[in-house]
């Protein structure tokens, strides 16, 4: 039942829809009008970033924190498999939020902050690897690599296989979550391979 418990903890947390809070406080709802994810992918923090990008970055490191704050609560009351339940349910929270699925995200910057609470080296070493995608222009594809690290590392430096189980299962309900505009890409002409690698892998919406 704890398991069940911290999971819906770790739901609601992801569940905060980070950009509606941000453009709500600063007056700026209107930049989110245009987002709906039922006729389009009008990313709402691409939107934000067009009032301010310091409104962008305030979301993003919202969703950050509200994974990192479920989980790391989890790390100090609770066992293995209740914070590995808190960790996956913080991002699928993120990704299939019960409201305003509009604005529901991709899952990273909420799986960034539960692994920070749990699998801290494992996570930094990610996002060394994302920054140095970022320098070889290759920021998509590198962060995914560093993502799917995480279970690899945690395996290695025998971390609870809970955790193990976790990291895999975050990484897969972000991929899932990319799946999304697929068929769009499809529809426009993209072969289908091609369309699942570059949204899959490279995180990317538009052809490459």
């Amino acid at each position: 039942m704890s398991i069940v418990l911290w999971a819906l903890i770790g739901y609601a947390a992801g569940s905060l829809p980070s950009a509606w809070v941000v453009a709500a406080i600063t007056s700026n709802r209107a930049a989110l009008d245009r987002v709906d994810r039922e006729r389009g992918e009008a990313d709402a923090h691409l939107l934000l970033q067009g009032r301010g990008r310091w409104l962008a970055e305030s979301a993003a490191a919202m969703d950050v924190l509200k994974g990192f704050t479920a989980v790391v609560l989890a790390v100090q009351l609770a066992g293995p498999h209740e914070i590995a339940a808190c960790a996956i349910g913080a991002v699928a929270g993120h990704c299939w939020p019960p409201v305003l699925y509009r604005l529901a995200g991709r899952g990273l910057a909420s799986a960034a902050g539960s692994f920070l609470a749990f699998l801290p080296v494992e996570m930094v070493i990610a996002g060394i690897v994302r920054v140095l995608g970022s320098v070889v222009k290759a920021g998509g594809l590198l962060s995914t690599v560093g993502f799917w690290a995480i279970p690899v590392v945690a395996w290695w430096r025998g971390q609870p296989m809970p955790y193990v189980v976790a990291s895999v299962a975050i990484n897969l309900l972000i991929s899932v979550r990319r799946l999304e505009g697929v068929e769009d890409d499809v529809r426009a002409g993209v072969p289908l391979f091609r369309a699942l690698y570059r949204r899959v892998v490279l995180d990317a919406s538009a052809p490459v």
